[in-house]
């Protein structure tokens, strides 16, 4: 059995792998952490994004200092620390406990991106990025 087995009941290996090697390393805070928020939102997540290799991130046109990245030559990481997940139906709510929870919040129409930026000294945020039709605003999270 592989840490993130222990660790992620609520995940699967191949919604965690990146998409290009099956590659899954994340850092264990954010494997830690990942089993509560889903264990507090009590509903299934779909995962578009987890671990991406440089190459797979360069390939998707993600940014290069990205949380999804499985090495990470820009943040003290060891592993990745970001996930993307379809909107769940109620979005505001699940917003708001992922930011309540410590998460940061990233808005986009497609999908929610959650990173623990914080657990490497960089502040907890709210973010939008590429097209977000402001089904509510950042700060209807607080």
């Amino acid at each position: 059995m592989t840490y993130w087995d222990q660790a992620l009941p609520y995940f699967d290996a191949g919604e965690l792998a990146c998409r290009s090697t099956g590659i899954i390393k994340l850092d264990l805070r954010f494997a830690a952490r990942l089993p509560g928020l889903r264990q507090k939102w009590d509903k299934p997540l779909t995962v578009t994004s987890c671990c991406r290799t440089p190459p797979h991130n360069a390939a998707v046109g993600g940014h290069p200092r990205s949380l999804h990245l499985t090495e990470n030559p820009y943040h003290p990481t060891n592993g990745t620390m970001a996930i993307d997940v379809l909107w769940p139906d109620d979005a505001l709510s699940f917003a708001r406990l992922a930011y309540s929870l410590g998460w940061s919040v990233g808005l986009h129409n497609a999908f929610v991106h959650l990173d623990l930026r914080s657990e490497i000294g960089l502040p907890k945020a709210i973010f939008t990025y590429g097209k977000w039709s402001s089904k509510f605003l950042k700060e209807d999270i607080f």
